[in-house]
């Protein structure tokens, strides 16, 4: 965790001798009132997302245990946990994967599309 030079409190509690061509103290009080605000806010924050780093964390050592249970014994202590693998196991692959597709089912396709166009007698219907 980040050590701050200066919390919250640290600048509330500022202050400032006075000098004759010094700066209105007013003024410095209104900055460093709104820098408290910034500064609690990114308090906050860092807070925030370090907890919710921890619960990542933990959720993604459940789902190594829970991949690797039922591959335990097809996988060695060499492999390791790829979370690209839960989400290609996730996304439906398509029914027809891309090919080179051979003679023969080009031959299919032609046929299908002729008996499309033209019926399953091989006469085009033209009743125009």
């Amino acid at each position: 965790m980040p050590t701050f030079k200066f919390t919250p409190k640290d600048i509330y509690e500022a202050d400032f001798s006075t000098k004759m061509r010094g700066y209105d103290k007013e003024e410095v009080d209104e900055l460093l009132d709104d820098i408290i605000a910034d500064y609690e806010t990114y308090q906050t924050e860092v807070l925030r997302l370090q907890e919710e780093n921890e619960f990542l964390k933990k959720k993604i050592a459940e789902l190594e245990m829970q991949v690797s249970k039922p591959n335990q014994a097809n996988l060695d202590d060499t492999q390791r946990f790829d979370p690209s693998q839960i989400l290609q196991s996730r996304v439906s692959k398509p029914k027809t994967e891309l090919r080179n597709p051979s003679n023969f089912d080009l031959l299919k396709r032609i046929n299908r599309l002729e008996q499309a166009v033209f019926g399953p007698n091989g006469i085009a219907n033209d009743n125009d």
